[in-house]
């Protein structure tokens, strides 16, 4: 995603990229590489801001001719959409929200005669063919703003063309071309409006001009789609390409583009907007060998045209003479690339370091892993934080002494101190995640085929619970609600409270929070195979029905015979209709019946969770209980490392000093000396305590502390966690854990089955690999699951 951006790295590169920390991560994974055969996408939304989290409908609709439809502003905050012409969710609440500027649509489109049900969140989500999406902000070459505003002339945006692309659509062939021939003739803009107004990205090169979806779909797809602003002119308001991925194969898109050489006479395999290679030599960014083009980046020895080095951002201008701003390019997209590749295929060897480069590929567009990945093994790509590598966030100073991965936006400190954290895949200021399935089903199953398992807040602090894109209804507290407004009824606020609840030792809470996760994806996986066999009944029991009602309407009854068993002609001919129309309906209702109950379950646990944590870790202790109402308390402490690294052994000298000092004073007859105020911090100086301290956590491998400005940095980092400890206690205020049943996190369902994947996750592990050592990742197709990985995730 690409709002609001407040980002880790310097602020000398803040203006640059304002907005990029906000951008998402999207993974896909091929049907052959999956553990159940299904074509899988996961999303973390890493909005900062004022999002909107709400799931919201949009029914399916037959329309008359000459109808229009309507296309709106994208934005970043609620409500992200006021249409009520889609959903009672987008109609306007309050007066307030009538008058909001993008309240009006920006222009219409000619209306298709059907639209085809579906479920968004900021973009589109998936429909009821199982067409799902995953997004991802990247940094594109060209600009362009919204009609009417900033003298702009494009219509569309990423959140209402994957909108329209699940409104008419079924495959990801067809998203692609729809939005892409959409964009062409309307125009595309990036950036982003906040509160209704067009805030252009900064400078040209880094920044969210251009998007990127993973699109997937029922027939085994998985796909790659690149769009950016044109240049202007008829029929090209839009450039954009497409890559698919191999059927056995795992990619990531994390904020940069990916797709690199294009063979546009292999329509399978690439698709693009016309005039493209054009449009690149025209702009100076492309030119055939020999020949240079301005930018020089564009080609290889044998001329093949690469699409990320033509129109991904470049690094703007002017140069950051530290290199902090090329360095926040490489990495903040590399590193995650080099993750997701590492964790399921270490036997590659990816270098961290390499990191992702513009003008030439680093990794490879996708790579296949080597095991089966299963739904649970997603859920923990979504949840790492570069657990046991160097770059493990919840390890070192930084983490403070509890091991927080969290590291808040930028304020008055990191101006005063430039410098960078790194960017994980888990984030504290995450707004929703999920993982998408299209699954391989009969055909007549098409209720069961597009299933989604989604987060509410951080993936560490959630629990993913299932859902069919084919229902219709969601418990409300996963469809309403707002982050600006505290509500224990929403799913939202539930796993926030939890996250915010881990800082206080998030170390020791984790655990408690992986199990209960762990338990609750588990009961899960059983609701959708319950879901799964009832809905396959109701199924069989329609087709039998639509089976007679055939033999009936086909049979020679004479007319008396009609009349005698009440039945009409018309009556006959549509009973097999009528019986499949009526088995569909009561699959929707079982599994809405199905999903809707685990999910309000789950919510329920969530909130207990919360009240668990707070009895567990009363005070700073662990509280272990050992009969009714009674409890036994044991310290927890501070690690040894953090402890000489604040002082805590000099204590002992220190007040000592000050004693033998008052004693002399008092046995010199000096009257009471007043305690001094303490001096106001002076942001360049460094406390005794840590000159020289080798500062080293669990994992981590990070260097000698021996100069001022580094020394300095960990003071600040340790207010920093210091800060998070006591803003956490504020939970307290909410009165969340009033009235709430304790009820442990097992208890539902009686015992879940064991065919469920279990966790990957150990408390410590590899400093490589979610997957098995061993096996080639380019040798033999993968088999067997992955139930087993390796590797640490929060």
């Amino acid at each position: 995603m690409r709002k609001h951006f407040d980002l880790l790295p310097s602020v000398a590169a803040l203006t640059l990229l304002a907005r990029v920390a906000s951008a998402c991560t999207a993974i896909g994974i091929g049907r052959h590489a999956s553990a159940d055969g299904s074509v899988m996408v996961a999303h973390t939304d890493d909005s900062a801001g004022m999002g909107d989290p709400r799931l919201v409908r949009v029914a399916a609709r037959d329309w008359p001719a000459n109808a229009t439809r309507n296309v709106y502003l994208s934005i970043a905050d609620y409500p992200r959409l006021l249409a009520p012409e889609r959903a009672p969710e987008y109609e306007a609440s309050s007066s307030a929200h009538a008058d909001l500027p993008w309240a009006k649509p920006l222009g219409s489109i000619p209306q298709v005669a059907h639209t085809y049900a579906y479920w968004d969140v900021d973009y589109g989500l998936g429909n009821e063919h199982a067409l799902v999406m995953a997004e991802t902000t990247c940094s594109g070459r060209l600009r362009a703003a919204p009609r009417g505003i900033s003298n702009g002339t494009a219509l569309f945006g990423i959140e209402e063309l994957s909108k329209l692309a699940l409104e008419r659509c079924a495959t990801a062939r067809c998203a692609i071309t729809t939005m892409g021939s959409l964009a062409e003739a309307h125009g595309y803009y990036g950036g982003n409006s906040h509160l209704g107004k067009f805030e252009p990205w900064p400078g040209l090169g880094f920044g969210g001009e251009a998007e990127a979806l993973l699109i997937g779909d029922a027939r085994g797809e998985l796909w790659i789609f690149h769009i950016l602003p044109g240049p202007g002119g008829p029929g090209r308001g839009a450039v954009w390409a497409a890559q698919r991925v191999p059927d056995d194969s795992v990619t990531v898109v994390a904020n940069s583009f990916v797709i690199r050489h294009m063979d546009l006479s292999d329509p399978n395999t690439f698709l693009a907007s016309r005039d493209i290679h054009a449009i690149a030599s025209e702009l100076g960014f492309w030119s055939p060998p020999p020949s240079t083009s301005a930018v020089g980046l564009a080609w290889d020895d044998a001329g093949a045209f690469d699409f990320t080095a033509a129109f991904g951002g470049a690094p703007a201008s002017p140069p950051d003479p530290t290199g902090r701003k090329e360095l926040v390019a490489r990495f903040y997209s590399g590193r995650r690339m080099w993750r997701v590749f590492d964790l399921l295929a270490p036997a590659l060897q990816l270098d961290a370091d390499w990191g992702y480069l513009q003008d030439a590929p680093t990794y490879p567009l996708a790579v296949r892993p080597e095991k089966l990945v299963s739904v649970a093994d997603f859920f923990a790509l979504l949840r790492d934080h570069y657990e046991g590598t160097p770059f493990d966030l919840t390890a070192g100073p930084a983490a403070g002494p509890f091991g927080s991965p969290n590291r808040w936006g930028p304020g008055a400190g990191e101006r005063q101190v430039p410098g960078g954290w790194e960017r994980a895949i888990s984030m504290h200021r995450s707004l929703f995640s999920f993982v998408a399935q299209a699954r391989a089903v009969p055909d007549g199953e098409r209720a069961l085929s597009g299933l989604v398992w989604f987060g509410e807040d951080s993936p560490h602090a959630t629990c993913f619970v299932p859902f069919y894109l084919a229902q219709r209804e969601l418990p409300p507290a996963y469809t309403t609600g707002s982050m600006a407004t505290y509500s224990e009824g929403s799913a939202w606020w539930a796993a926030n409270v939890i996250k915010r609840t881990m800082d206080l030792n998030f170390r020791a809470m984790r655990e408690d929070v992986r199990a209960a996760a762990a338990a609750c994806e588990r009961a899960g996986v059983d609701v959708v195979e319950r879901a799964d066999a009832a809905a396959r009944a109701l199924l069989a029991s329609a087709s039998a029905d639509a089976e007679i009602g055939s033999e009936l309407s086909s049979s020679e009854l004479s007319s008396s015979e009609l009349s005698s068993s009440e039945l009409r002609s018309s009556e006959l001919s549509s009973a097999p209709a009528n019986a499949r129309a009526g088995g569909e309906a009561s699959v929707g209702r079982a599994l809405e019946r199905e999903t809707s109950a685990h999910a309000q379950w789950a919510l329920g646990q969530w909130r207990a969770l919360f009240g668990e944590l707070m009895v567990t870790y009363k005070n700073g202790y662990r509280n272990t209980p050992v009969a009714e109402g009674i409890s036994r308390e044991s310290g927890i402490g501070y690690p040894a490392w953090w402890l000489k690294m604040v002082g805590y052994g000099e204590w002992a000298a220190r007040v000592r000093a000050r004693a033998d000092a008052a004693d002399a004073r008092r046995a010199a007859g000096e009257p009471p000396r007043p305690l001094a105020p303490a001096p106001t911090p002076d942001p360049d100086a460094i406390s005794p305590a840590f000159a020289g301290v080798v500062p080293v956590g669990p994992g981590s491998a990070r260097p000698a502390v021996h100069d001022r400005s580094r020394a300095s940095g960990i003071g600040e980092r340790l207010g920093m966690a210091a800060a998070a400890i006591v803003g956490a206690l504020v939970i307290f205020a909410l009165g969340v854990l009033g009235g709430h049943r304790l009820d442990r996190i097992t208890r539902h369902h009686g015992t879940h089955g064991s065919g469920a994947h279990a966790p990957l996750l150990p408390a410590s592990g590899s400093t490589r690999g979610l997957a098995q050592a061993g096996g080639s990742a380019h040798g033999a197709r993968p088999s067997g699951s992955s139930s087993k990985l390796r590797g640490a995730a929060a």
